[in-house]
């Protein structure tokens, strides 16, 4: 569905590029690459709680987003102890109206099979071993969280990766968390969703027959189900139509055998919340203490 996964094999490496202690939080910019010598290179945004020793961090790619990220949510999630991260998606692979699969990494990586939401998983990734090598002493654990096409990133990274303890999805629909096998009135079908997007997906998705096939199956709910017994919240909007909301509630429903809780693991049922409000697709700071509340619940 979303191409090739990108290996993780490229060496991460990361330096601190500037810090500003502040009353109540610490600032610090991080540039970020993967590969030798130069490689894919990006910027990461940190926001530490200053009086807290070791923290869990939610961490973002939609960094290109000045209206989903920035000091209102860092502040929010602060607020619960939580650090925030944040990079841009788009130094890595652009999000353009060609249509085509362009940006540093396909320059670096030719040729390559990946669609656009592989590379930002795999960027998500490579931020989570720059945590770890650059604040281990203050990290308690690393959370993921994405707006409507970030949020398809976040899922998919947090399924690849074991090291992501928990992932919050925001009307992330097609592609992300609605299930392909309730396509509600209005909602994005998969056939759209590759028209209107084709570099986010793989190339076998221009085939009817494939895309067929992966509704079938209902791809995602496989790919979700892989993030047991960890911590996912979704979040949707009931009147954000084109995210399918209906498709996000199916999946909440599909999911919570997975999310079953056993004697040795009462509160595995916990780690799998799905919240609707009405308001529309933007996120608001009401979503961003949803997520960090969720954070502090499942990583402590």
């Amino acid at each position: 569905m979303f191409g090739h996964m990108v290996a993780r094999t490229a060496p991460v490496h990361a330096q601190l590029a500037h810090q500003l202690v502040q009353t109540d939080r610490v600032l610090e910019v991080w540039r970020v690459g993967a590969g030798a010598p130069a490689g894919v290179q990006w910027r990461m945004t940190v926001f530490w709680p200053r009086q807290k020793a070791r923290c869990p961090v939610l961490l973002s790619p939609d960094g290109c987003w000045p209206h989903v990220v920035g000091h209102d949510a860092a502040s929010t999630a602060l607020r619960q102890g939580v650090a925030l991260a944040w990079f841009d998606r788009t130094e890595l692979a652009f999000d353009n109206d060609t249509g085509q699969c362009e940006g540093p990494f396909y320059e670096q990586c030719r040729p390559s099979k990946s669609g656009s939401l592989a590379v930002w998983a795999w960027g998500i990734q490579c931020c989570v071993d720059a945590l770890e090598k650059m604040a281990h002493d203050r990290l308690s654990g690393v959370a993921t969280i994405g707006h409507s096409r970030g949020g398809k990133a976040a899922l998919l990274a947090t399924a690849l990766d074991p090291r992501i303890a928990a992932v919050i999805a925001h009307n992330s629909g097609t592609g992300g968390a609605a299930s392909l096998s309730t396509q509600a009135p209005g909602a994005e079908s998969l056939a759209q969703l590759a028209q209107q997007f084709p570099h986010w997906l793989g190339a076998a998705m221009q085939d009817a027959a494939e895309r067929e096939r992966i509704v079938a199956m209902d791809l995602p709910r496989l790919m979700l189900s892989q993030i047991a017994p960890r911590g996912l919240c979704l979040l949707q909007a009931r009147d954000d139509l084109w995210a399918n909301p209906a498709g996000t509630r199916r999946m909440a429903d599909l999911l919570r055998p997975h999310w079953q809780g056993t004697a040795q693991d009462p509160q595995r049922s916990r780690r799998l919340q799905w919240h609707e409000r009405t308001g529309g697709h933007a996120m608001t700071l009401a979503d961003w203490q949803r997520a960090a509340q969720f954070v502090r619940e499942v990583l402590g």
